[in-house]
């Protein structure tokens, strides 16, 4: 435990003696580690390579299908830092890379994204799509904002992925005492579309249509989705917690492991040395002051006392709770009402441990390596990330027999159980394919079609992944700006958070029974000071916006220049993000739309986004304005915008038009190369 009785006096001493510019400050994230597997994984990863190069390749000689031509420089630097990072690669990243003469520079260059904050970003977003995260928790006065940062952490620390899963399904308590506990309190009293939730993003299975009836095509029954839904049959997200073993020594009924941290915080902040830090904090002397004093202790006491005794979202388990069938159950191998025993869905009946509850046997049975099904469905999920299309299609309900080559899928789904679930080490495996450095397939295809990789689709980037894009051309840092980690009971480890975390407890927003604990953060990570908090606008937004990143456009229009993960979850309707397809978080299929737009064609046109861009005082005109020439301003716009150099047709094209070199012939320039689908597209 962080923090015992035992070392509390020491905790006070400390208090006093922290400046307050310091204490209160909030944290940001650290850099990623960098990607450096073990001599073991990498021999691990290379066989892999090679295995799935041996498996396409088959398959197109049987088909009499050659491979798609080889990628360039060009190409592969902007493909692969769309793919790693959400984002295409600044002027100076693709002409470092491309003048570079190492022959081993792609790999590199792979590890070096691989081991970068813009990975952790990209990863976020794609899971919070998969997992349908809002910031504000549907139907709720919770912010899912310890639950954000948990998942951030994850991909930071490189978790991995069966390991993420395992905690969620498996998490107890409440969010500030175990952030995994979101992944439950995403689905508050839905239990049952809760379980068809899970089937679809860790099985492949869309079992949905059996939660009413037998399903009229597959080989689901309503029997199976109600023996699989009994695993989570004592699941409570609301109420107070029992403890299923009153006898442990030591232990309280209700007890959790943070329940030192909640004793040590109870009385730190009934100490004298908590008011001293309050006056130190809010700059009041303790004396003359003191009633003030007084009064701001006393709101950081209570919120933290309300907290402690909310119980409205408390995710835990209900003793001999039973899953039943439903009222209206109408077939012959058991009557309505009767209770069902949780039974896996796919698969023999493994065997738990004893002391382990319906809900943790669930999470060692989804997450485990021996789960075949489990290993496949990430698996697949991440070549689709890749290549556009799985290698079975639909991705949340796969057959195998369906797949057009069953051995690219058997041997995904092996290579994923022996990097253990490392999504990195996988990512720098599909990335370093044959088919990955080939250039994407130019005609239609869809989930229906036969497809055998001699290449990537073609495939449209995601909002996120325009929105970054922008981001990236129009700032020279585009994740300064970061929404604040949320603090928990289990970041709790000196004085400094501890005031930090009680503090936070005062913040809401919102009004009446929707009033929400805590408020959106956003940080300067550079300086750590507050960009943004709640829903409130920024009160001036002067200078250069390019610099400041919160840029102000005609009248009183606001845009942050924030990446997407760092922003609400989703953002707001109206804007940029949204316009282009962003998920509204709210199912699995389908949620996000990559197809073109009339909104979007018109955010493009006169859209604040694309204002700030052609603005002389964005990134893209700062690396021009030492240029005369227009051809070479021409060719910054040319790499930066579209990450290569203009064909011979283009520079014809551009010798006629671009007879000056003002700032407003480079204007209609980044204009048009930005309307272009070519910006859209990853081929």
């Amino acid at each position: 435990m962080f923090i015992e009785m035992k070392v509390l006096p020491y905790l006070y001493c400390l208090v006093p003696l922290v400046a307050a510019s310091l204490a209160f400050m909030p944290q940001v994230r650290a850099v990623p580690p960098p990607f450096n597997p073990s001599p073991q994984k990498t021999a691990i990863m290379r066989e892999a390579v090679k295995r799935i190069n041996l498996s396409i390749e088959q398959k197109l000689a049987e088909k009499k299908i050659p491979y798609n031509e080889t990628l360039n420089d060009y190409l592969f630097v902007r493909r692969i830092y769309v793919d790693l990072s959400g984002t295409i690669p600044t002027y100076e990243q693709v002409i470092s890379f491309v003048r570079n003469r190492d022959p081993y520079k792609r790999t590199r260059l792979i590890n070096y994204l691989l081991a970068s904050e813009g990975y952790v970003s990209h990863l976020y977003n794609y899971l919070a799509n998969l997992l349908r995260i809002q910031s504000q928790m549907p139907g709720s006065n919770l912010r899912s904002d310890p639950f954000i940062a948990w998942l951030k952490d994850s991909i930071h620390q490189d978790k991995p992925y069966n390991r993420i899963v395992y905690e969620m399904i498996s998490a107890s308590g409440r969010l500030h005492d175990n952030p995994a506990v979101g992944y439950h309190l995403r689905d508050v009293d839905m239990k049952l579309d809760h379980v068809s939730f899970m089937s679809k993003i860790f099985l492949a299975k869309d079992i949905s249509c059996a939660q009413c009836h037998d399903h009229p095509f597959e080989e689901w029954t309503q029997m199976d989705y109600y023996s699989l839904a009994s695993f989570l049959g004592g699941l409570e997200t609301k109420g107070k917690a029992t403890s299923p073993d009153k006898k442990k020594k030591g232990k309280k009924p209700g007890s959790t492991p943070s329940d030192e941290v909640k004793e040590t915080m109870q009385e730190f902040l009934k100490s004298r040395n908590f008011e001293l830090a309050i006056a130190k904090k809010e700059n009041l002397s303790f004396t003359r002051d003191k009633e003030k004093v007084k009064e701001k202790a006393k709101q950081f006491r209570d919120a933290f006392d309300r907290l402690m005794n909310d119980n409205r979202y408390n995710v835990h388990d209900k003793e001999d709770a039973i899953m039943k069938l439903p009222d209206d159950y109408q077939y012959d191998d058991a009557k309505p009402g009767e209770e069902v025993k949780p039974r896996v869905l796919v698969g023999a009946e493994p065997k738990f441990p004893r002391n382990l509850s319906n809900r943790e046997q669930l999470a060692q049975w989804i997450a485990s390596p021996n789960n075949q099904w489990f290993a496949l469905t990430i698996a697949n999920r991440m070549w689709a990330r890749f290549f556009g299309l799985g290698a079975a299609e639909p991705l949340h309900d796969v057959e195998v027999d369906d797949a057009p080559n069953p051995v690219l899928l058997k041997t995904i789904t092996e290579v994923m159980i022996a990097l253990d679930f490392d999504l990195r080490a996988f990512s720098w495996v599909l990335a370093h394919t044959n088919s990955y450095n080939r250039l994407a397939t130019r005609k239609l295809i869809t989930e229906k079609d036969d497809y055998f990789f001699p290449g990537p689709t073609l495939r449209r980037m995601t909002a996120e992944q325009v929105w970054d894009s922008f981001v990236t051309l129009l700032v020279e840092d585009p994740l300064r700006y970061r929404s604040a980690p949320s603090l928990t009971l289990q970041n709790i480890t000196s004085a400094e958070t501890a005031i930090s975390f009680t503090e936070s407890l005062t913040k809401s927003s919102g009004k009446g029974k929707m009033k929400s604990q805590g408020e959106f953060l956003l940080l300067d990570s550079q300086t750590g000071e507050t960009v943004l908090q709640g829903g409130k606008d920024m009160a001036s937004s002067s200078g250069d916006p390019a610099v400041q990143r919160v840029t102000s456009g005609r009248g009183k229009e606001k845009l942050i220049l924030a990446r997407a993960s760092e922003l609400e979850q989703p953002t707001p309707q109206g804007h940029f993000l949204r316009k282009f397809g962003q998920s509204e978080r709210t199912y699995v299929a389908g949620a996000s739309n990559l197809s073109g737009s009339v909104p979007q064609i018109m955010e493009l046109m006169n859209g604040f986004a694309t204002e700030a861009l052609i603005n002389q005082d964005s990134l893209i005109f700062r690396k021009m304005k030492d240029e005369r020439s227009p051809t070479k301003r021409a060719e910054i716009v040319f790499l930066s915008v579209l990450n290569r150099l203009a064909n011979p047709a283009e520079q014809k094209l551009l010798r006629k038009t671009l007879l000056k070199s003002d700032d407003d012939d480079m204007a209609d320039l980044i204009w048009a190369l930005l309307n272009t689908p070519e910006f859209f597209f990853i081929k």
